[in-house]
């Protein structure tokens, strides 16, 4: 299990630290091995016939769409966050929609139809119309993330899941978590959408502890 998604699991206290606050800070992402630009380039292009879907802008608008996002709850959340740890390393494959191998846009919509039952479009630039705009400051475990191609067309969404980071099907790695910090994702991000939101209410009352040293990065 990858050590993000590792940390969500084993302390319920994180998962209300990350939906709470994106104020915790980690250090710089060391670069990927053999990362280059193509990492993300490909995904099986959208279906719908609609006109107005194509000619929405690249780079997300900070108006929400008509789509409100879905209520759930940390119970939920923790099933999802479960449920993706056990697809690491599942790997790359154009146009993939199952645990045989999974596009970026793929992953997505699975996980989603999986645990929360919704039924989401097929390409990363009509998902990018769906839910509530969120800032990058704003992210919430569960928001979906989307990067841009050197053209600025949004060809790229991963998961966000907390402390700055995201997983989603890479080219190179298949199933896998990656930081926005890492200058790679932080030039070709293009914005996010909330579609799932939780009650506040529903969050467990706060502890004190050592934040730092439980979101510290492994040597």
């Amino acid at each position: 299990m990858a050590p993000a998604l590792k940390r969500f699991l084993s302390f319920g206290s994180v998962v209300l630290l990350c939906l709470t606050t994106s104020a915790v800070q980690l250090a710089q992402p060391e670069p990927a091995l053999g990362l280059t630009v193509s990492v993300f380039q490909f995904e099986l292009p959208a279906t719908t016939s609609s006109s107005s879907k194509l000619e929405q802008p690249s780079i997300l608008q900070t108006t929400s769409s008509s789509v409100t996002p879905r209520q759930t709850s940390l119970t939920h959340m923790r099933d999802f966050f479960s449920n993706v740890s056990q697809y690491f390393g599942t790997r790359y494959r154009f146009g993939g929609q199952t645990p045989a191998g999974f596009d970026c846009s793929g992953f997505v919509r699975f996980m989603f139809d999986k645990v929360f039952n919704m039924s989401l479009p097929r390409s990363s630039k009509e998902m990018s119309a769906l839910g509530n705009k969120v800032s990058k400051n704003d992210l919430q475990p569960g928001d979906l993330v989307f990067f841009h191609s050197k053209s600025q067309r949004i060809n790229h969404v991963g998961i966000f899941i907390g402390n700055d980071t995201f997983v989603h099907s890479s080219l190179t790695k298949g199933i896998t978590e990656d930081q926005l910090k890492h200058e790679y994702y932080e030039k070709r991000f293009a914005g996010a959408v909330r579609l799932l939101e939780i009650p506040r209410s529903t969050f467990p009352a706060p502890q004190k502890q050592d934040t730092e040293k439980e979101f510290t990065k492994p040597s």
